[in-house]
């Protein structure tokens, strides 16, 4: 499973969980530990997302320093 999907399954029973028939002290702790599940993957996932956008903004400040170059060297001619 992905982690978009298991935080949509997550989601889900978190919805369905109070008509499950726990017992009170058995769903707040399942409310709980759902919800730190949803959190960590949550954080997760906008880490994974976030090294992409340094990799894709390292790439363009290469790009730009490279037209750069080419563009000095077009001057000076």
């Amino acid at each position: 499973m992905t982690k978009n999907t298991t935080i949509i399954f997550l989601g889900v029973l978190v919805a369905v969980l109070p008509a499950l028939g726990f017992p009170t002290w058995m769903r707040t702790i399942l409310f709980v530990a759902i919800g730190l599940g949803i959190a960590v993957l949550a954080y997760l996932s906008s880490v994974v997302y976030c090294s992409n956008c340094e990799k894709l903004i390292d790439e363009a400040d290469r790009a730009l320093d490279e037209q750069e170059e080419v563009d000095q060297n077009t001057t000076t001619i």
